[in-house]
């Protein structure tokens, strides 16, 4: 079976914590609704990657932050 991970720890971390703060930044109604929305949104896909290790925007350029050179 293949590992299809590309998310490493720290990129993990950076996308959990990231991901905190917009969604906190969208549900406090400091922004228009526009903004807001582009907050949840961004938020969501942050936290969607860092919980399933898997980025797409990733895998389309060829990044692998989980998978490290002699650690196979």
């Amino acid at each position: 079976m293949k590992d299809f991970d590309n998310v490493g720890i720290l990129d993990t971390a950076v996308r959990s914590v990231i991901s905190v703060i917009l969604l906190a930044l969208a549900v406090e109604g400091l922004f228009s609704n526009t903004i807001s929305l582009i907050l949840v949104v961004v938020g969501l896909l942050l936290w969607a990657t860092a919980s399933s290790g898997v980025c797409l925007l990733y895998r389309l350029l060829g990044l692998d932050t989980y998978h490290k050179k002699g650690h196979q």
